[in-house]
């Protein structure tokens, strides 16, 4: 029997404080409107700092990325530009072997042999983007040829010859065509 009060003394008891607990949570919350507003209103806040700190993460990350294939590009470009630049000098030495191969055997397979090279090899550099730069007949350009000599002409500053062809990949020039330019001749007479 003892033991049946017990129980029910504990029962009353944890329903009683149970009860006050209650009691005493909806008295804080009629007692402060106050402080639930500071509380949403901090909640608000947070939500709205947290949510900003997203956005610029989430911004900074987009900016990486574009970023980050932008010097992948940059990369490529850089590379490509000096492995062309690099062969420049092997398209000139393969010219170079032609021209002393036409002189001994015009229609010769070793000049066609030479051509199909040189051919093939300019065909791919072109589909990458490079561009041969010569200009016999047009006006001399110093941000495309370079003078290394001058000869009487009709005209002033024109190219009439190219020793040695110039090269650009796409805009960035690689090297500038070496030529001959025409000069007018002067007229002493005149003075």
């Amino acid at each position: 029997m003892e033991k049946k009060e017990d129980l029910t003394n504990s029962e009353n008891d944890e329903s009683n404080s149970t009860e006050e607990e209650f009691v005493k949570d909806e008295q804080e919350i009629d007692e402060s409107p106050s402080v639930l507003k500071n509380q949403l209103s901090e909640a608000y806040s947070k939500n709205e700092s947290l949510q900003s700190k997203y956005l610029r993460t989430f911004a900074d990350l987009e900016n990486l990325k574009k970023r980050s294939i932008r010097d992948r590009e940059e990369a490529i470009q850089r590379t490509r530009l000096q492995l062309i630049e690099d062969l420049l000098p092997v398209i000139d030495a393969f010219k170079m072997g032609l021209d002393e191969a036409q002189k001994a055997d015009p229609e010769g397979p070793v000049v066609n042999g030479f051509k199909m090279a040189i051919n093939q090899m300019q065909n791919t550099l072109e589909d990458y983007g490079l561009v041969c730069i010569e200009g016999i007949g047009e006006p001399f350009d110093p941000k495309f040829h370079d003078a290394i000599g001058h000869e009487l002409g009709e005209d002033e500053d024109m190219v009439l010859q190219v020793i040695r062809k110039g090269y650009r990949l796409r805009d960035h020039l690689l090297r500038p065509a070496s030529v001959i330019v025409s000069k007018k001749a002067v007229d002493e007479s005149v003075s």
